[in-house]
C-alpha cells in the first residue's frame, strides 16, 4: 500500500516543480532613463528594456507603417526568448501609444515592482497609484499619462500598457 502512495508521489512531485513561475529582470532605472535621452524619447521604454535583458527570437512581426512622408514603422510585434512576446501599436494620430506584453506565469509582486520600475524609468509629473487589488496602475487623477493592468490567464500573464492623453 505505502508503495502505492510512493508512486502517486513521484508521478505528481513533477507537476508541481514543472509550474514554477517566470521572474522578470530588474529593470535598472539610471541606464533606461539614460538610453531613453540618448533616442531623444523615441522608443518605448518597455521595448528598451526587453532588447537590453533578453534575446529577441524574431525579427519584426507584423509590422504595419504610416502611410505619409517617412513611412516609419508605427506597429509591430517580436518575440523574445522565454516566451516572452511583445507588441506595439501607434498608428492613429494625435493618439498615444498601447504595448502588450506576453509573459509566462509570473508572480504578482514581482510585476508590482516591474511596472513601477518601467514607469520610474521614464518619469512624468503625474501622480500614479494602483487599484486595491492590484493590477492596475495609472494616474491617480485618471487623466493624461501612463497606464498599467496586469492580467493573468490560464497560461500566461499580459501586461497591457498606454500612455497618452
Amino acid at each position: 500500500m505505502k508503495s502505492r502512495y510512493v508512486i502517486i508521489l513521484l508521478l505528481i512531485f513533477p507537476i508541481f516543480g514543472i509550474a514554477q513561475t517566470f521572474k522578470l529582470k530588474k529593470p535598472n532605472v539610471t541606464e533606461l532613463n539614460a538610453e531613453l535621452k540618448k533616442t531623444n524619447y523615441t522608443q518605448d521604454v518597455t521595448y528598451l528594456y526587453l532588447n537590453r535583458n533578453y534575446k529577441a527570437e524574431s525579427e519584426k512581426l507584423e509590422v504595419k507603417k504610416y502611410n505619409y512622408p517617412d513611412f516609419s514603422i508605427c506597429a509591430f510585434k517580436q518575440k523574445f526568448e522565454h516566451g516572452i512576446v511583445y507588441s506595439e501599436e501607434q498608428c492613429r494620430e494625435a493618439e498615444g501609444i498601447t504595448t502588450k506584453l506576453i509573459l509566462p506565469k509570473t508572480e504578482k509582486q514581482s510585476l508590482i515592482q516591474w511596472v513601477e520600475l518601467i514607469f520610474k524609468s521614464s518619469p512624468m509629473d503625474i501622480e500614479h497609484g494602483w487599484n486595491l487589488d492590484k493590477t492596475k496602475f495609472g494616474p491617480t487623477d485618471n487623466g493624461a499619462g501612463c497606464y498599467f493592468e496586469i492580467k493573468e490567464t490560464e497560461k500566461n500573464t499580459q501586461i497591457e500598457m498606454y500612455c497618452g492623453c
